[in-house]
């Protein structure tokens, strides 16, 4: 059960981390225009290239946290 728990902590703090950086993204010039015309493609400009790092980096925490949830699930049912 203790590796479990790790597994949930290590689960805890990818989402802390992915939170922080969606709030950055959220409050970039980029988000904001990209809300305000969600139909539109919204021209990238030179500054924006730390939003698509942002981006980046939202995305492979989620594809990871999504891994060890996976394998939180599975230890889970082989522990029932």
């Amino acid at each position: 059960m203790e590796e479990l728990s790790k597994l949930g902590q290590r689960i805890k703090t990818l989402k802390d981390a992915r939170d922080i950086l969606q709030t950055e993204y959220t409050q970039s010039d980029f988000h904001k225009k990209k809300e305000a015309s969600p139909h539109d493609i919204v021209p990238s400009s030179p500054e924006d290239e730390e939003v698509f790092k942002l981006l980046n980096a939202i995305h492979q925490l989620d594809i990871y946290i999504k891994k060890l949830q996976d394998e939180q699930f599975k230890m889970i049912k082989e522990n029932e």
